[in-house]
């Protein structure tokens, strides 16, 4: 059963970037439902790119720099978890791709029947009793042995059908205006890596823009190995600050960060102080923290722009 699960993710492999590109076209459509804060974010990022562009093109007469902004991806682009799924009020509006994972026989650890409640007993005590720099980790190290390429077609199969839906409709608006402006989107996050990296079709996000927590993969197959930094906390600052060097190294320019988007002051927190603070050569960056109702802690007084983001894409064709 196993084989026939796996053989249908990869007959469907091929066949994601046609169906991303219907996806990305629909969301597109979907995503013109304004939010109070769309218009101002946008504004606010694409004028600090046009202030250093100037500056730096009166400065300096050679490539063109790079302009970015950098997402987190839980909560702020995706409505719920893409690891752990999306409960309301005790009813599952849908399945988390550990869960998807486990019941497709992906895990050696944990069986096709029953195998997700023991899993799910396992991490969240886990989580509680040791910490998330642990419980984050365990998500991909218990696939071990899977085929990356099966696992990244299920998360992009997964995406496609049901948790693209859930996409918040706010970012998808902003990600696709700062994209038509030259402005890339990075995301990074602190769910596993190839199940992030499944979204990438349904926003048009290349995969190479898209780091979630990695482990090794040794012939094809993932292992239980963590590839540092775990991206969760300051692990996201530190894998910012390679994004940026790893471009500037490739393209021969310089890399300006305009922007930060998160949702949680304990995972997002370190990345976007940081983007807040730092000086560019002209303007001011901004980070974006969609709250609620949470209270700022001090350590980040004053630094956030704090907007919010009710809608996803399938609530914009209600």
């Amino acid at each position: 059963m196993k084989e026939a699960v796996l053989g249908i993710v990869r007959s469907c492999v091929g066949s994601i970037a046609c169906v991303g590109a219907l996806i990305a076209c629909q969301i597109l459509s979907l995503a013109r439902a304004e939010e109070p804060d769309d218009t101002r974010i946008i504004g606010r990022i694409l004028q600090t790119r046009d202030t250093v562009l100037k500056t730096t093109t009166s400065t300096n007469s050679g490539v063109a720099p790079v302009f970015i902004v950098v997402w987190d991806f839980d909560g702020t682009i995706l409505k719920g978890d893409c690891s752990e799924g999306l409960n309301i009020a005790g009813r599952t509006v849908y399945r988390g791709l550990a869960q998807v994972s486990i019941e497709n026989g992906l895990s050696q650890v944990y069986p096709r029947d029953g195998g997700f409640q023991k899993f799910w007993t396992d991490y969240t005590n886990m989580d509680t009793r040791v910490g998330h720099w642990l419980a984050y980790p365990f998500i991909p190290q218990m696939l071990r042995g899977t085929k990356a390429d099966d696992l990244l077609g299920m998360s992009q199969m997964h995406f496609a059908n049901v948790m693209s839906n859930y996409l918040m409709a706010s970012s998808v608006k902003i990600i696709q205006a700062l994209q038509a402006h030259g402005v890339e989107s990075h995301i990074i996050s602190a769910s596993a890596d190839l199940f992030v990296k499944g979204a990438g079709p349904s926003l048009g996000i290349p995969q190479e823009r898209i780091h979630g927590i990695e482990v090794r993969v040794r012939d094809g197959r993932l292992t239980e190995e963590i590839v540092y930094p775990i991206t969760w906390n300051t692990g996201k600052l530190e894998r910012l600050k390679e994004i940026v060097a790893q471009i500037e190294e490739m393209r021969h320019t310089r890399v300006f960060v305009l922007a930060g988007f998160g949702d949680s002051y304990n995972t997002d927190g370190p990345f976007l102080k940081f983007i807040a603070s730092q000086t560019l050569p002209s303007g001011k960056a901004i980070a974006v923290f969609y709250d609620g109702d949470s209270s700022e802690p001090e350590e980040y007084k004053g630094l956030f722009y704090h907007a919010r983001h009710k809608m996803t894409v399938s609530d914009g064709v209600q």
